[in-house]
């Protein structure tokens, strides 16, 4: 049992080991409130890495991000591969840098821009933040409840 175990994860860990790179994703279909991915490369090389989502309603999209490298150019992209917005990822951006986005529901997707190179074990990681974005009825039911807070503070100032 225990060779048959062994037959079966060593090619398994020399096919890891001998791989460009590893994805690590949460992306699976709808996006979620909150998502990430990052990728590794195992060997120099470029950066591969392609994160796709949908959203089923018009949305605020948030994400940031950092890498192990100076630089790196991360972007948002649309089911036309048009960027829709990007960010330049650095070791120190992940804690300060957010970059927003309104959306219309439909297929997206991140991914680096111009498939950068890096050394071994260079990496990037991000984090993406999506809320619905109010209807409009929303707003004017807001807009009519102020109304009558402020009528009804008025006749009562009025009546003392």
């Amino acid at each position: 049992m225990k060779k048959r175990l062994i037959a079966v994860l060593v090619p398994a860990a020399v096919a890891a080991v001998s791989a460009q790179a590893a994805v690590f994703s949460s992306f699976d279909g709808e996006h979620h409130a909150v998502e990430s991915g990052s990728e590794i490369l195992f060997s120099a090389g470029a950066f591969e890495g392609i994160f796709e989502f949908s959203l089923s309603s018009d949305s605020m999209l948030t994400f940031s991000g950092g890498t192990t490298l100076p630089m790196l150019a991360f972007g948002l992209f649309d089911d036309t591969d048009a960027l829709v917005s990007g960010a330049i990822f650095s070791p120190t951006t992940y804690e300060n840098s957010f970059t927003s986005v309104s959306l219309a529901a439909g297929d997206y997707y991140y991914a680096p821009v111009f498939a950068p190179s890096g050394p071994q074990f260079a990496s990037y990681s991000f984090e993406s933040h999506v809320t619905a974005v109010p209807e409009p009825q929303a707003y004017a039911l807001f807009l009519a409840g102020i109304g009558m807070i402020g009528f009804a503070a008025k006749r009562r100032l009025g009546q003392s």
